[in-house]
């Protein structure tokens, strides 16, 4: 997950779980004390922390207080086991497991086998790089000498296919039962955008990619995936199936490992071995901000308990069995609602589905939070945060264990749930005081009060204390405030807190550093004293608060500080500190950061690094990460070099109600210098979309935020008094050249002024707000923007108008403009390859296909097998005059290649060769004639993998000369949205300006082309709010129309349709919008033909 100061709400996806439900064998409830400690009896102590710990994911107590945790890793470098020796105090890393760790893979799940204390075995739940894709759980040796697991004691116990072409939801945790079976979370594969509108994933087309549709993974009989499976691991490396598994073995279109299924991503599952073996879970939920009435509910994030096999209803049920409607995607119309919490689950028809159709009936969660607020629990909710449920487990104190740190016995047989997104630990409260068997009552909170930043996991040791792992406020990838800590509970003083930094951490020797304890403290108010030891041999080499220290050898440095209070208590933090080697500088290029772009248009951009040692880097070995942002969460959605990546957004991924946006990143690990470890540079940025909702700010200054239905998102900024203001973090107005306010007063109104820096700042924009009829009566009223620059700036609202009375409300506002991206759905205009018939050498299992390279959508992609020579060729259907190929390859780039032509498509002619690419995207000038155009690989960039490209673009002149006849045109229109968005610009010939509709059905567009032509092709440019339904007509008048074309299918990007018929007026007539929350809006409309 990616880090900015601002974005701390872009968090979320990565993470989840927790709990589930039914009924046990009770438990006697202990006599604990009837008031909860304070958080003041408690101590929170960090173990590791900072940017060497990598993206930490999960962690496992040994039974010596030692200390095992994992981080994700990346394909290039792989992912990490780590040790905590609470002896030494130091982190070492204990095994390098090689990955393919696109979006959410990579080493993601830690467990010790039950009998670990004799038999060392821990179990990894790991992404490998191999073809077929799969993921993996395998067994490993662990030495209690050398504090590593050995790499050939890998025994793989189980593995299953999986998909990589879009994110998300993996899973990944591992706990055990008291019968020795193991218990595994897969996720369900599924991407949550698409047309989805954050409700159901269900898309059936067989046009779209599989990952849009959960029901051939969670919904599944058949599938591993969207499940948590259960599985006896045998001494010998093999398993068996434990009886009492959702299906008996031979059950026919069925995995007998099935324990639970219907689950989203269940992040984190633990199971209750003093309670009959009861199983918790957690799983966040789809992104739908409100319930859509024909559709389905707000979105629900579940905490579940289960005393037996069950199917928790995903994709078809959320939270308290709330179905979701079937919906058809092709038609865009509801089907009916599935049945949920009856008797008869639903019925899985989907063309995917390689199970069973008649599904188990669906069980609700334990509780749940809910987008928008839930009523049911209140208390779990935080007004305006995300949903990411994580860990859950039954605390059982033992009265026999002796620690001074052991958590105290109010919380025995209490069960304690965890929030990654909301930062908070809770404790559920049942009517018969049984976590098992009880219905939750009240939920409360566990150590309000302490700083929390993202608990991805947590766990009790074996001396009582609370082990907790913070993932810190990275977004995939480490973060400075990561962190693995444990709560003790203490009866008397609490132990001073450590805190550490240093002017530099990296560098040639001789290095100088000056350090700091700002930071550091007792929590008790004591005094404290400060001993440093910079090259952490035990010995003290200062006890200034704030030393120097110049490091005069090469090598990986580990300096301490320990604080100490009068009654001897310490505390101690180590910074890394690297001598003789530079960290990577790594920029981004061609957008700032705070741009703001469209849906479904391409941010294109490249990056580089400089390193001191390397010398000069190679683009290819930059990589560019996309992710796509929602509420308090993100999806990766891709990778590509710096040689030139492009992503594009894709339609608008929820409702207005959310918080949206894209964040980019660059990184690139250097190769180390002699004596010390690889370092790795970052950049990252966020740029927004155009258009934004007025309650979505960092900061405010006197307005307050009012629930309104006439609202966009259902909430606008109100009571807004003179001289108040809010303020939005790190914006770029590039490429905007204006901005429109959605408005309303019963007053006299006042001015609303853009400002960069502070609400004195320079102004950029100013709109003058009159009274408009009423507080709910909106008007729109659009201003120039005028900038000094286009670097990043805080961009304030002040509001101005006469003191004492409220001035106006704001709804929104869209800045309107190019801005940061490039029109098209990731192909630029005029392809002569997309929809056309493809053939390859080869096909990589799975879901890349050879049609993805030539569908127009930058988001899928043809993968080959991992051999050379590999090629790609498409037929045009006719032979064309052609000037330029456009190659977007994934990191999957080909070094040696050639692009040739064919009349025939056995006979070919290079009309382009090369032995040097690097990746990204090469848009080549080309000259040559042909039918058949062919990639033709003979070297791959990555050897690791084979070829693949998002898109191959061919543009040329047809035979025959067709015309392209609409270009400045007269243009007329049924209605035109308030703003710069004109019809003339749909025939302008310009793809960054564009025509918008009014938010209603029917609307249309008309060309004049002055007189009688014949038409051979219309190519429209959808914008994101495109026509599901429209027809393409002619007319001799403008006034009778005659259709040539017709669909009621459309998914909107580019349309390029080959059509006959003749006319002097052609026009496209909107019946149904794709978005009904927007209009039509078509950035070209080219009419060609003679």
């Amino acid at each position: 997950m990616f880090s900015s100061a601002r974005l701390r709400r872009a968090l979320c996806a990565l993470l989840l779980p927790v709990l589930a439900g039914t009924a046990l064998a009770a438990i006697p409830a202990s006599p604990a004390a009837a008031a909860p400690p304070p958080t003041s009896g408690f101590e929170k102590v960090k173990l590791d922390g900072g940017l060497s710990m990598g993206e930490p994911i999960e962690l496992s107590v040994l039974p010596d207080g030692k200390v095992l945790y994992i981080n994700r890793g990346t394909s290039a470098g792989g992912g990490q086991v780590r040790l905590y020796n609470p002896a030494t105090q130091t982190t070492t890393v204990a095994l390098t497991v090689q990955l393919d760790a696109r979006f959410e893979d990579g080493l993601i799940g830690i467990t010790l086998h039950p009998q670990f204390a004799t038999n060392r075995w821990v179990f990894l739940f790991y992404s490998p790089k191999v073809t077929p894709l799969v993921n993996r759980i395998s067994r490993f040796t662990f030495n209690p000498a050398t504090n590593v697991l050995d790499p050939a004691s890998e025994d793989m116990i189980i593995e299953w296919p999986t998909e990589r072409d879009l994110c998300c939801h993996s899973a990944g945790s591992m706990t055990w039962d008291s019968n020795g079976n193991l218990y595994f979370a897969v996720g369900d594969n599924t991407n949550s955008g698409g047309d989805s509108a954050g409700m159901a994933p269900i898309d059936e087309r067989t046009s779209r990619n599989p990952q849009y549709d959960a029901q051939r993974t969670s919904g599944n009989t058949n599938d591993l995936r969207g499940k948590i499976n259960r599985i006896r691991p045998e001494n010998n490396g093999t398993y068996t199936i434990p009886a009492g598994n959702l299906f008996p073995q031979g059950t026919p279109q069925t995995k007998p490992e099935i324990y639970i299924m219907g689950v989203r991503n269940p992040y984190r599952v633990w199971v209750d071995k003093k309670a009959a073996n009861t199983l918790y879970w957690g799983e966040v939920g789809p992104d739908a901000g409100a319930t859509i009435p024909n559709r389905g509910p707000a979105a629900y994030d579940e905490f579940n308990r289960a005393s037996g096999p069950g199917n928790y209803g995903w994709p078809y049920c959320g939270g308290p069995n709330v179905a979701y409607n079937d919906w058809d995607f092709a038609a865009n119309a509801p089907r009916g609602w599935f049945p949920c919490g009856g008797t008869t689950g639903p019925v899985n028809n989907s063309p995917r589905n390689t199970g069973q159709q008649q599904l188990p009936a669906t069980k609700p969660a334990l509780v749940w939070e809910q987008h928008g607020g839930s009523v049911d629990w209140p208390a779990l909710d935080n007004p305006g945060g995300c949903g990411s449920p994580n860990h859950a487990e039954v605390y059982h104190w033992d009265a026999n264990l002796v620690s001074d740190v052991k958590w105290p016995q109010y919380y025995d047989n209490k069960l304690l749930i965890s929030e990654y997104c909301r930062n908070w630990i809770k404790e559920v409260q049942f009517n018969n005081g049984n976590a098992a068997t009880g219905t939750p009552t009240i939920i409360e909170p566990v150590l309000a009060g302490m700083n929390l930043v993202h608990p991805i996991d947590m766990e009790f040791g074996p001396d009582g204390s609370l082990y907790l792992l913070e993932y810190g406020s990275g977004y995939f990838s480490g973060a400075a405030d990561a962190g693995l800590y444990k709560i003790n509970y203490v009866q008397g003083g609490r132990s001073p807190i450590a805190q550490a930094t240093s002017n530099v951490n990296n560098g040639l020797a001789p290095l100088a550093v000056s350090f700091s304890s700002a930071g550091s403290s007792d929590p008790d108010g004591e005094a404290i004293t400060y001993a440093w030891d910079f090259d952490n041999n035990g010995t003290t080499d200062s006890t200034a608060a704030n030393p120097s220290y110049t490091y005069t050898t090469v090598g990986d440095k580990r300096a301490r500080l320990t604080v100490r209070d009068p009654g001897g208590r310490t505390g101690t933090v180590l910074l890394p500190i690297v001598v003789g080697n530079n960290r990577p500088v790594v920029t981004l290029n061609g957008i700032p950061a705070g741009g703001m772009y469209s849906w479904s248009e391409n941010l294109n951009l490249t990056a580089s690094a400089t390193d001191a040692q390397d010398g000069t880097i190679a683009c290819g070995s930059v990589i560019v990460r996309a992710a796509l942002g929602h509420q308090e969460h993100a999806h990766e959605e891709g990778e590509a070099t710096g040689c030139g990546a492009s992503f594009n957004t894709g339609p608008i991924h929820a409702g207005l109600d959310a918080v949206q946006f894209f964040v980019l990143r660059g990184s690139y690990t250097d190769r180390g210098a002699t004596g010390t470890v690889p370092l790795t540079g970052e950049r990252e940025i966020t740029v927004w979309p155009k258009q934004w909702q007025a309650e979505h700010f960092v900061s405010m200054n006197g307005p307050r935020v009012v629930d309104q239905a006439a609202a966009e998102g259902g909430k606008r900024l109100g009571d807004i008094q003179n001289g108040e203001s809010v303020r939005h973090h790190a914006v770029s107005l590039k490429g905007i050249t204006s901005v429109k306010a959605r408005v309303s007063s019963a007053n006299a109104g006042g001015v609303l002024s853009f400002r960069f820096d502070s609400p004195t700042g320079p102004e950029v924009a100013r709109i003058t707000v009159g009274n408009t009829g009423g507080w709910d009566n909106y008007t729109e009223i659009t201003a120039p923007v005028t900038k000094p620059d286009d670097n990043t700036h805080d961009l304030y609202l002040v509001f101005t108008g006469t003191a004492g009375t409220a001035l106006y409300d704001v709804d929104s506002y869209t800045f309107i403009g190019p801005g940061v991206s490039v029109p098209g759905t990731g192909n630029p205009g005029g392809d002569l390859a997309q929809g056309k018939p493809v053939t390859v050498s080869s096909t990589e299992a799975g879901a890349n296909v050879a049609a993805n390279a030539v569908d127009g959508n930058s988001a899928t992609r043809w993968s080959s097998l991992y051999a050379d020579p590999q090629w790609i060729q498409v037929d045009l259907g006719a032979s064309y005059s052609l000037n330029r190929v456009r190659i977007n390859w994934e990191a999957a780039f080909g070094r040696a290649y050639q692009v040739q032509t064919s009349p025939n498509g056995t006979t070919w002619t290079n009309i382009f060769s090369t032995t040097t690419g690097d990746g990204g995207v090469d848009d080549l000038t080309v000259s040559g004639t042909g039918r058949y155009v062919r990639v033709n690989g003979t070297q791959r960039g990555l050897t690791q993998y084979g070829y693949s490209l998002w898109d191959l673009n061919v543009y040329g002149t047809p035979a025959g000369g067709a015309t392209l006849l609409s270009q400045g045109r007269p243009v007329t229109v049924s209605s035109t949205e308030a703003g710069a968005n004109v019809a003339a610009n749909a025939v302008d010939g310009n793809p960054a300006t564009r025509w918008s509709s009014l938010y209603a059905d029917p609307q249309w567009i008309y060309v004049d082309l002055g007189s009688s032509r014949s038409i051979t092709r219309v190519r429209l440019n959808w914008e994101a709010a495109y026509g599901r339904a429209y027809q393409i007509q002619t007319s001799p008048n403008a006034t009778t129309w005659t259709d040539i074309y017709s669909t009621t299918t459309s998914d909107g990007g580019v349309d390029d349709l080959t059509v006959s018929g003749t006319g002097r007026y052609i026009r496209v007539n909107g019946t149904q919008r794709g978005l009904p929350q927007y209009g039509y809006s078509l950035w070209e409309l080219e009419v060609h033909g003679t």
